[in-house]
């Protein structure tokens, strides 16, 4: 199957929690591919052709989360860019038939048919034309690595360098004009390369939207969702309950959705039904893409304030199942984010995240030591370390012009 459950302990079930136009459940494909997450390849399976009684028409989120009606208002993504990292995405499926697909991947993963499966259904979730979230939305599409995959691929480690990390992929699509990246599957990625690349992410005003994971535990260390700014998504189910499978820890900003998600299987031909947060993660960034359509002068910090003080717990509390709750598409669409600050809610998470504060304003300023190994080639250091600025292979060097020496 496309999307499968990790075994896991259930824990008890939180209250009920409300839910508006913008949320009732999240649940993203249960494909959960671990942090680890190796690299991958082509298509092992080549899709099975469509007949007319295969084609996904509906999606019980459409209604859940009132799409119709954000369609007639006009809510359809339209002008806003989002980067998908996940298995390769069959273009030529009839859900994704006039949507914008563009695949920006570098190298080519050597994939299974179930990645592709996730791929594809996620693709589908963000811009199909008939049941998509953010169906006038630009998606660019990046083929990152799942333990199902076949082999690497082209993406094969180069000079010790894997083509498709995670802060590889992160640079790129922030270079590709990214405004939100959505990302379903897991990744234990450390190390100074991903810190800073998220750090970039953070000051360019770009979201990253991370699934929180199918094992039904406290799966924190091996999600993205753990590192500062990230938005992490657990599961609910249609009666606004966290989902069994879903799980938790000090990463979660909200919830969504989980299923079921009417999905097309590469590997049985048919369309099945999948749950997981996966799909929680795929609605969360369609529907972040609609906020950031209404409100094109608001700043990514201030959209994220709006994620956090309208999501669906009660005061919107934060706890380590759900969040600050299911997230409210509507409240995301008609809340005016000039009222709250120019700051980042995700900046440092319970119990503490790297990148630090202190960190990403460092990065802002320039004065990271530069590193070819672990920054991006965009990175321009200001700082007035010369033998620092003397390194080979790194980006542009302004020596002392790091706006900190300025400020009062």
């Amino acid at each position: 199957m496309m999307a499968r459950l990790i075994p896991g302990v259930c824990v008890p079930r939180l209250p009920r929690v409300c839910v508006g136009w913008a949320g009732r459940a999240a649940r993203a494909l249960t494909t959960v591919l671990s942090a680890a997450v190796l690299a991958v390849g082509a298509l092992a399976v080549m899709p099975a052709p469509a007949r007319a009684e295969d084609v996904i028409t509906t999606q019980e989120y459409f209604s859940y989360y009132h799409l119709d009606t954000a369609r007639a208002k006009g809510y359809t993504g339209k002008g806003v860019t989002i980067a998908l990292f996940d298995g390769p995405v069959d273009t030529s499926a009839p859900e994704l038939k006039g949507a914008n697909v563009t695949d920006k991947s570098r190298c080519t993963i050597e994939a299974s048919a179930a990645t592709r499966s996730h791929g594809t259904s996620m693709a589908s979730m963000l811009v199909s034309p008939t049941f998509g979230v953010a169906p006038d939305a630009t998606l660019l599409t990046y083929q990152s690595s799942a333990t199902e995959d076949i082999s690497l691929g082209s993406c094969e480690n180069i000079g010790g360098v894997r083509q498709n990390s995670i802060s590889h992929l992160i640079n790129q699509a922030i270079d590709d004009g990214a405004q939100i990246i959505s990302l379903s599957q897991g990744s234990g990625a450390t190390g100074d390369d991903i810190k800073w690349a998220i750090a970039r992410a953070m000051n360019e005003g770009v979201i990253i939207v991370n699934s929180a994971g199918n094992a039904a535990s406290d799966s924190n260390g091996g999600q993205l969702s753990r590192w500062s700014g990230v938005v992490g998504v657990a599961a609910i189910t249609a009666d606004g309950q966290r989902a069994d499978y879903s799980s938790w820890g000090n990463g979660v900003t909200t919830a969504a959705f989980g299923g079921p998600v009417a999905s097309r299987n590469y590997e049985t031909g048919k369309i099945e039904e999948t749950t997981g947060t996966s799909n929680s993660a795929a609605l969360t960034s369609g529907m972040l893409a609609l906020a950031r359509q209404k409100w094109p002068d608001a700043t990514a910090n201030q959209l994220l304030q709006v994620v956090t003080k309208t999501a669906l717990n009660p005061n919107h509390e934060w706890n380590q199942y759900t969040g600050y709750g299911a997230i409210n598409g509507g409240a995301l669409v008609n809340t005016d984010p000039s009222q709250y600050p120019d700051e980042n809610p995700l900046a440092q998470k319970q119990g503490g995240s790297s990148p630090t504060v202190q960190e990403v304003q460092d990065y802002a300023d320039g004065v990271v030591e530069p590193n070819p190994d672990t920054l991006s080639q965009s990175y321009v250091y200001r700082g007035l370390d010369e033998v620092a600025a003397s390194m080979d292979d790194i980006g542009a060097v302004h020596l002392g012009t790091s706006p900190r020496y300025h400020r009062k």
